[in-house]
């Protein structure tokens, strides 16, 4: 009897030479996690790709979902695992094509067994041959076939399945280290931190509210978006940093023009400093170049000299519309598109600079205490685990 499955490829992974092994390792314990106990019963790796074992009464819907976010995984299918006796096989396939009625088909073998009698292309005639005599009113189409049987043949059994699915590719979270994202309940640094998931990085937050002189909305907001976030990474963690008072202090003592850019500068100190606590080697920022004033090359420069931890900006090439396609495709779109203020939003200039110079910020930095705002804020910082 043949055993439900899911075979799953992998791409970028197998270009990591000796270190594959620990790629795949992590690529099998976040599946693990990833799906529900109840659906599998194994998680296996084998020829060089990963097979998902089905339970009797598996939701596929599920297993479909719970797989397509698991990073690391380029595509997968679901099939059945057979027998290595062909004629065997030959008749599990056909019970399972024998209702399609397909105006054309093809039969694809790729053999990891080359002990195996036959070579893959006098395989897949054997096969093709079978299923033609089995069809009726049915051609051979290499090139656009209605049904594709796709065949692979291992060292102790076959599977066999007739449709590929897209993954997200990228690398397995977990295998690229930790970094420190900078999140708002805007569209772009949800995408920016799903960006470096993919990338393999396990991404912690940090989140910069002004309540009470804004509503919690932004930090309602955030907790939906790395809800949703987390189910590409399973478990997650968040720094909800009070940032009015430091906002406060800066509007009174610093011309309006360039209070963004101080804002942003005390904002990556903070988070430079709760990174390094955590063991984080990076932080994580949604810019875009020249998408607002803070993101202009200057002020780029100028808010990045604050500290000195690598900060990776992933988005910083896209145009809003990529954003703006990418936060719906991974559901953070309707969140951020709910109405909220969050501490860009207070005590900004209508005219903010947008060159800034840095000795003219170090100096305004002189007017106030920054080690000891940045020593408060993180006294009061909230953390929330998911």
């Amino acid at each position: 009897m043949e055993e439900r499955l899911v075979v799953i490829h992998y791409h970028e992974i197998a270009l990591k030479g000796n270190n594959r092994d620990f790629f795949e390792a992590v690529l099998v314990d976040n599946l693990k996690k990833s799906i529900n106990k109840e659906d599998i019963t194994a998680v296996e790796r084998r020829y060089g790709r990963i097979l998902v074992f089905l339970s009797e009464n598996a939701n596929e819907d599920s297993v479909r979902e719970k797989i397509k976010n698991v990073f690391g995984v380029a595509n997968f299918s679901f099939g059945f695992q057979s027998a290595r006796d062909l004629d065997v096989l030959k008749n599990s396939i056909w019970e399972k094509v024998k209702g399609i009625d397909p105006k054309s088909f093809r039969v694809t073998v790729k053999r990891s067994d080359k002990n195996f009698p036959g070579t893959s292309q006098e395989i897949s005639v054997d096969i093709g041959s079978f299923l033609f005599g089995k069809f009726k009113n049915v051609k051979v189409d290499l090139n656009d076939p209605d049904l594709n049987c796709y065949v692979e043949i291992g060292e102790k059994n076959t599977f066999f399945y007739f449709k590929k699915e897209k993954g997200y590719a990228g690398l397995p979270v977990g295998t690229a280290g930790k970094v420190l994202s900078l999140i708002s309940s805007g569209f772009d640094s949800p995408v920016a931190s799903w960006k470096m998931m993919r990338r393999g990085c396990k991404v912690v937050y940090i989140h910069f509210f002004s309540y009470p002189y804004t509503t919690k909305a932004s930090y309602e907001n955030v907790k939906a978006i790395v809800k949703k976030l987390d189910g590409f990474q399973f478990g997650s963690k968040v720094f909800f940093v009070p940032f009015a008072d430091i906002q406060k202090e800066i509007s009174v003592k610093s011309p309006s023009a360039q209070r963004v850019i101080l804002y942003r500068r005390i904002m990556l100190r903070i988070a430079e400093t709760l990174a390094k606590r955590e063991g984080i080697k990076a932080l994580v920022t949604g810019d875009s170049v020249a998408q607002v004033a803070s993101q202009t090359l200057d002020n780029i420069f100028v808010i990045s000299e604050a500290v000195t931890i690598p900060i990776l900006r992933p988005l910083v090439g896209d145009n809003k519309n990529d954003i703006i396609d990418t936060a719906t495709e991974i559901g953070t779109y309707e969140l951020s598109a709910q109405p909220y203020e969050d501490c860009c939003s207070l005590f900004v200039p209508g005219s903010p600079e947008t060159h800034g110079r840095l000795d003219v910020v170090l100096e305004e930095e002189e007017k106030f205490d920054a080690d000891k705002m940045i020593e408060d804020a993180i006294a009061k910082t909230e953390v929330i685990k998911f």
